[in-house]
């Protein structure tokens, strides 16, 4: 490292960002999907119907689960809200569970195709893919990159009200220097709070000894910092449970005033005389991923005793833990989260590529090292997001009745990925750029065509009910479309000799 404090800080600036920058994208890219989880799963799953959350939705679900569920260990209903359509009623023996999804109509149930979901970027911008064998680690470290990165990028720009209002378009290579500099300056608080509160959501998990020293583990000190409830005892006298949630929901409106207010129900052990409700309510009113719940008798409906308060600890770590999914936010703050998310993820972009840039300034040989990163620049930068409209058009072509679906459209997700990253090795540096981002628009394009040749229904359907998750996601990957092939089209007009080497 340099003697000089800030010629210090740029090094460990651009190394750190450079060393985990590609995982760094890729977590942010797929991290900033995950706000709209619930909207993305709901276009991926075009057969479910509008249905508005009325209070005769649970004793309809109730009354199905007294047909289909009977002596299950556990009943859920999952109640639609104003983010997501899907009405599910759930019922468990042991380890197996079973799920119908319910129409509008009296006694309609809705074969939704299997679909990953918006669930899989939520899951995988934490684990890569790769659950068990250290993702969340991997994840954390890049996390700790990241703060690094930003720490020392603020003593890398002294000028940060001059560079903010500087951006030059003259020429390609300083107009990313400018948008690098502005970007930082502007996600800087949404960096912090991102990492922090991803760190902080698994510290007990990065800090395993703490656990072992204190109580013998992770598990054990979770339950020690977050007491649940007692077990329910199956033993006891077989009883029914109700039917009529009205005796309930009385009492639900003197606690939660409001329409809607209930996000899910469970019924644990609904066949035992000791059986009982657990009602969750929604997560708007509050920062904590943990929102208030309420406990009731399954058979009586009389109210029980509740959950020990948590300790302050599990507390600061929920809302941290809600602070990162963002479950809170109405509308208009989830679409400025997911828009910083997109500009600190070209914040990381950019960054990748001023340092290529910044090699070839300062060096009249390439070596290797600067072609590998460069490469994989362009399997990051312009591969991911092509990886990604793969993944929405798997969604529509693969057989609606393919056996593990779900897995499939993960499989095509990664193949593109991986061929996306052959790719930018085979061909030359200006062509791959261009080439990915021209097939990367022409596949946005092709996701709402294909929507209108396989049924020309949805869209009119959602038209008329107001589908406002399978209209705005139809809007903006064609907003997409048209900005990966602006970006194409002005890659291949300017000049690329100081960005990269045309081969």
């Amino acid at each position: 490292m340099k003697p000089d404090f800030r010629k210090s800080m740029i090094w460990l600036h651009t190394y750190s960002g450079l060393l985990i920058g590609w995982l760094l994208f890729t977590i942010f890219l797929t991290g900033t999907l995950s706000y709209f989880n619930p909207e993305i799963t709901q276009w991926m799953k075009p057969e479910l119907v509008h249905v508005s959350s009325t209070k005769g939705m649970v004793n309809r679900s109730l009354s199905v689960l007294h047909k289909e569920g009977i002596d299950a260990d556990r009943w859920r209903i999952y109640l639609p809200d104003n983010r997501t359509q899907h009405w599910t009623v759930q019922w468990s023996e042991g380890r197996k569970r079973h799920n119908l999804s319910l129409g509008p109509n009296e006694g309609e149930i809705l074969t939704p195709r299997e679909s990953a979901g918006g669930n899989f970027f939520r899951v995988f911008h934490y684990t890569l893919q790769l659950r068990g064998y250290g993702g969340r680690y991997i994840a954390g470290i890049a996390a700790m990159f990241m703060l690094v990165a930003v720490f020392s990028g603020i003593y890398t720009h002294r000028r940060f009200f001059r560079d903010f209002f500087t951006l030059r378009i003259n020429k390609l290579s300083k107009t990313l220097t400018d948008f690098h500099a502005i970007a930082g300056v502007v996600t800087i608080p949404f960096c912090i709070m991102i990492c922090t509160s991803g760190i902080m959501i698994y510290v007990i998990m990065y800090m395993p000894f703490s656990a072992g020293h204190y109580v013998g583990g992770e598990r054990e000190l979770s339950r020690v910092l977050s007491p649940g409830l007692e077990k329910v005892n199956t033993s006891a006298t077989r009883q029914l449970p109700l039917s009529d949630f009205a005796i309930i929901q009385h009492q639900i409106a003197e606690h939660w005033p409001g329409d809607n207010q209930i996000r899910r129900i469970t019924f644990e052990a609904p066949y035992s005389q000791n059986g009982r409700i657990i009602v969750d309510r929604i997560k708007d009113f509050t920062l904590s991923r943990q929102s208030a719940r309420l406990v009731f008798s399954s058979h009586s409906g009389e109210p029980l005793a509740g959950y020990s308060e948590a300790s302050t600890a599990t507390e600061v770590r929920r809302v941290f833990f809600g602070l990162h999914e963002g479950h809170f936010a109405k509308a208009d703050l989830r679409w400025l989260l997911f828009f910083i998310g997109l500009l600190s993820s070209a914040l990381i972009a950019t960054g990748l590529i001023i340092w290529v840039n910044k090699r070839q300034e300062k060096v009249n040989n390439r070596h290797i090292g600067h072609d590998i990163v460069e490469r994989l620049n362009i399997a990051a930068i312009s591969g991911l997001p092509l990886a990604i409209v793969a993944f929405f058009l798997s969604n529509r072509l693969l057989p609606v009745m393919l056996a593990e679906r779900p897995t499939a459209e993960v499989q095509v997700f990664l193949l593109t990925w991986l061929a996306c990253l052959l790719h930018s090795f085979i061909r030359p540096v200006k062509s791959a750029w261009i080439e990915q981002l021209s097939i990367t628009a022409l596949g946005c394009y092709l996701i709402p065509i294909i929507d209108l040749l396989q049924d020309s229904q949805r869209l009119e359907n959602a038209i008329i009910s107001g589908n406002s998750a399978y209209l705005t996601f139809t809007l903006f990957i064609i907003f997409t479309g048209l900005a990966f092939m602006k970006t194409a089209v002005w890659l291949n007009k300017k000049e690329f000799a100081k960005l990269v080497t045309v081969e």
